[in-house]
């Protein structure tokens, strides 16, 4: 879409005035956007704020969909008028997203309960290596959070607290973008770190142990799964493993484990993957209810690396006892009904029955409640996999587009991974304008 540039930006100074911000305040936030959306560094600053509202200054391309992206709105609503030339689909922004609450931290340490108070002082710190300016941190967090009152709260945060925050984490982690909900965690990992330095008695200082491996885990999903960043989550693991088993939690260090088997999967590395697994199982003795979701993953790395018998009976392993809801902290693993008919169809899927597979998987989806996007998006391009290999490219293109949708509104590296592949490998029999919405859609991905 080409656009004319008018003599101003009304619209701009009316959008900005609307969110209450200063020219400073809007340069400040749109950098930081920048950062945390593209790890970019705009030069941006109040006078080219005020240099585009009077129309001195154009926009360029690059700070228009920055604009529109901070504000959610087109680039006609922003104040561009369009050409005849039709316009290209924006993406919409999702209402269930948390990337607003990088502009207003408040909003998360509500969402994030009472014990959240205690995290301010450790999301400031956080969050200062990607805030362009001290008054953005500040304005970043609500006033009541800097407060004595608020540092006070920090200083005697409970672990009844840490306790309460992670399971508020892991509620919040279906629907949470994970740029955001990251920040807390890490600083959660830093202050129970904190209080680990300090004695306690034995009973305490395992359960702080227990709480650090718990979050540890998520913050390594959040990390490798959610934002691409293998190294940092295979670090977040690590660092849970050792945590869980200082702490002799045996099920959460098996847990950790077998995520980092699946990293070490997903980075084409079978045997390392195996040993982590192995390990795990080792754990798992002691907490027999993380089996079955470690025969899961079993089965699917002796799946993807071609010894199809021992992935069968990995299987048969993982379907053998379903843990009951309750018996898993935190819910820091899905072993449900519908994960085990997703990797039963995905068994099928590489050992090359077709028909098996589609059924499995399409029973995974119907099961599959709409806050799992993570899991429809992977049981969507799995689908179109093996629509692909069954001739059945018209519903292939519609399970692949209909998981580039998704992947609009939920940041997922493992999603978009999965999806390019599937666009790299089913090419040569999908139609060109499926795979140029595709493009279109992974063109926006990539930006």
């Amino acid at each position: 879409m080409t656009t004319q540039i008018t003599a101003g930006r009304p619209r701009l100074r009316q959008l900005r005035d609307e969110a209450g911000w200063t020219q400073q305040q809007l340069a400040d936030k749109l950098a930081h956007f920048a950062w945390m959306q593209h790890r970019t560094h705009p030069a941006v600053n109040a006078d080219m704020v005020a240099k585009w509202e009077r129309g001195v200054k154009g926009i360029s391309p690059r700070y228009r969909t920055l604009l529109c992206q901070l504000f959610g709105v087109t680039a006609e609503q922003l104040g561009f008028t369009p050409t005849a030339s039709p316009a290209r689909h924006q993406p919409v922004q999702d209402p269930e997203s948390l990337v607003s609450l990088l502009d207003d931290a408040a909003n998360l340490l509500d969402q994030l309960g009472a014990a959240g108070t205690a995290l301010a002082p450790q999301m400031l710190s956080a969050w200062k290596d990607t805030i362009t300016s001290r008054r953005t941190m500040l304005g970043l967090l609500d006033p009541a959070a800097t407060d004595p009152a608020g540092h006070a709260r920090a200083a005697t945060a409970t672990l009844t607290d840490l306790e309460q925050l992670a399971q508020r984490y892991q509620a919040l982690y279906p629907t949470a973008d994970p740029a955001a909900l990251l920040t807390p965690v890490t600083a959660h990992m830093r202050m129970a770190t904190a209080a680990l330095s300090r004695h306690h008695p034995a009973p305490q200082q395992r359960r702080l142990l227990r709480n650090l491996a718990t979050v540890a885990t998520l913050a390594g999903r959040l990390a490798h799964e959610d934002l691409g960043d293998a190294a940092s989550g295979r670090s977040y693991y690590s660092l849970a493993a050792d945590s869980a088993h200082q702490g002799h939690d045996y099920q959460t260090a098996a847990i950790a484990l077998g995520y980092t088997a699946q990293l070490a999967h997903d980075q084409a590395m079978t045997a390392a993957a195996l040993n982590h697994l192995s390990t795990a199982l080792t754990h798992a003795q002691h907490a027999p209810t993380v089996t079955p979701w470690l025969a899961s993953v079993q089965a699917t790395i002796c799946a993807d690396s071609g010894d199809h018998a021992t992935a069968t009976q990995a299987l048969d392993r993982a379907k053998h006892k379903t843990p009951q809801s309750g018996t898993q902290p935190l819910s820091l693993i899905d072993h449900s009904a519908a994960h085990l008919l997703a990797t039963t169809g995905h068994i099928h899927l590489q050992a090359g029955d077709h028909d098996a597979a589609r059924a499995a998987l399409t029973a995974a989806l119907d099961q599959l409640p709409p806050v799992a996007r993570r899991s429809r998006i992977l049981t969507l391009v799995a689908l179109a996999i093996a629509e692909v290999r069954a001739g059945n490219l018209a519903a292939a293109s519609r399970h692949a587009i209909t998981a580039a949708d998704l992947l609009h509104t939920t940041t997922y590296a493992t999603g978009t991974i999965r999806l390019r592949a599937f666009r790299a490998t089913a090419a040569r029999p999908l139609d060109p304008q499926t795979l140029r919405t595709l493009d279109d859609h992974l063109a926006h991905l990539a930006a």
